[in-house]
């Protein structure tokens, strides 16, 4: 079954128009190490779906488990995954006093967070280490870091962005999430909840085109498009039928969170998600054969990484 399902991954993208880029999409799971069945899912949808690209937490319950299974599967495309919000740290609590509690854990309110980030700018030392420690805690795990993100994208926050595409200058991490999603195509697949939606999309915009300066300008690959924030946990089958043809000139990033069932860990951080229609999505073959029919490639931030460099790229799961 693997090698027939990642043809249609290998197959070139057939000539674009004259003056139009091609069309490529990449799947990301998020989340990767929060919890076994997150973690399994993950490596069957990367084994026999589209999967290409997972964002590992650093210092969530089920890392080390992720860590072994990405080095089981050299062709996964991993990413950190940083972590400041609705999760635990990596440094001891004692050396962050001011970010987590006695246990290590980051507060679980994005919105309260995010203003104090922006104020008090005496918390940037201190988020600088604990960001330095996730990163360090992946790479010294001897697997190649290829992508960065943030828990709730919170990579792309004004005073976390710089401190973000310093340190994946400096410990040569290639790529960095834009998070800028076409909400308008969002809201007609799925209608539900316009006003939240619309909201966070023009927010998440502005965040990204700062972004995007900063990371090109330190020679950072970037992807142009994304989907998977304002419709969260719902990237489900026919959600990605009714994208596909929607999909723009350039790399559009889809990013989910699958598992293969309900777990502790998966209820408490996110109870409403639809995790195993998630995975059933990755592993469709009707979302296989709509992007063939509409000659999009599928790729992965490795693939892109390389193309914007002049080396070759490859996607084999």
């Amino acid at each position: 079954m693997g090698a027939l399902n990642h043809a249609v991954q290998r197959r070139p993208n057939p000539e674009p128009p004259t003056g139009r880029a091609p069309r490529r999409v990449t799947f990301t799971a998020d989340d990767f190490g929060l919890s076994p069945s997150l973690n399994r899912a993950v490596a069957l949808a990367h084994r026999h779906g589209l999967l290409g690209n997972a964002s590992l937490m650093p210092g969530a319950p089920a890392t080390t488990e992720a860590l072994a299974l990405a080095k089981n599967f050299p062709g996964l495309c991993l990413g950190v995954h940083l972590t400041l919000i609705q999760g635990r740290a990596v440094l001891p609590p004692r050396a962050l006093p001011r970010l987590v509690d006695s246990e290590g854990r980051f507060p679980h309110d994005p919105v309260r967070t995010g203003w104090r980030y922006f104020f008090d700018a005496g918390l940037i030392p201190d988020l600088r280490r604990e960001l330095r420690a996730q990163i360090e805690a992946v790479l010294t795990a001897g697997v190649e870091v290829w992508h960065i993100n943030g828990h709730l994208n919170l990579h792309l926050h004004p005073r976390l962005a710089p401190l973000v595409v310093d340190l994946a200058r400096e410990y040569g991490i290639p790529a960095l999430r834009s998070a800028a999603e076409d909400w308008r195509a969002t809201l007609a697949l799925a209608p539900g909840r316009p006003l939240p939606k619309a909201a966070l999309g023009c927010i998440f915009a502005v965040l990204s085109r700062r972004a995007r300066r900063l990371a090109e300008a330190a020679g950072l690959v970037l992807n142009d498009h994304l989907f998977g924030l304002t419709h969260p946990g719902r990237v489900t089958e026919k959600y990605m039928l009714g994208l596909i043809p929607l999909l723009r000139p350039g790399l559009t990033e889809i990013y989910s969170h699958p598992a293969l069932g309900g777990d502790p860990a998966l209820d408490q951080a996110a109870p409403g998600y639809l995790r195993q229609e998630e995975f059933q999505a990755l592993t469709s073959p009707r979302v296989r054969e709509a992007l063939q029919r509409g000659g999009i490639e599928v790729t992965t931030f490795r693939e892109a990484v390389g193309s914007r460099s002049g080396g070759p790229g490859h996607f084999s799961p």
